[in-house]
């Protein structure tokens, strides 16, 4: 396998996991407390993962510091309170990960083409109006 369809599997299978454990949190856990215990076992997967993910620079090192990374972290807590908050609301598994990425692509397709000069084609414009579309269809509707 090549390293993108390798990198790409991890990731999906880890986003299909991530989700599937996300919608069975128990109702009666504090949203708090499942975060703390999901960011305490992320913690020590790194930790393990350190040791066998390769990298470029040989040391830990906090020299060349980054705020990055801390906004990373903002986001990532974010994402995991909005989607226990989101199954708990009543949204659907199928549609909860297609409504927020959907949603997410919208945004950040302009960001792409007018902040990082990221070329504008045909395609992209295709892409975006089916996203808007499906945004509309996945969106929840007053019974």
């Amino acid at each position: 396998m090549t390293p993108q369809i390798t990198t790409a599997a991890i990731a999906i299978a880890s986003v299909v996991t991530y989700q599937l454990c996300m919608k069975l949190v128990p109702q009666d856990l504090n949203p708090i407390s499942a975060l703390v215990t999901i960011f305490g076992t992320a913690l020590v997967c790194t930790l393990i993962a350190a040791k066998f993910v390769p990298v470029d620079v040989p040391n830990w090192s906090f020299a060349e510091f980054s705020w990055t990374p801390v906004f990373v972290g903002v986001a990532i807590v974010g994402i995991e309170l909005g989607y226990l908050l989101m199954y708990r609301s009543g949204w659907h598994l199928a549609a909860a990960p297609l409504f927020v990425m959907g949603s997410a692509a919208v945004v950040l397709t302009p960001i792409g083409f007018l902040v990082f000069r990221q070329p504008w084609s045909s395609r992209y414009a295709f892409g975006l109006a089916l996203c808007l579309y499906g945004l509309y269809l996945l969106s929840p509707q007053e019974q």
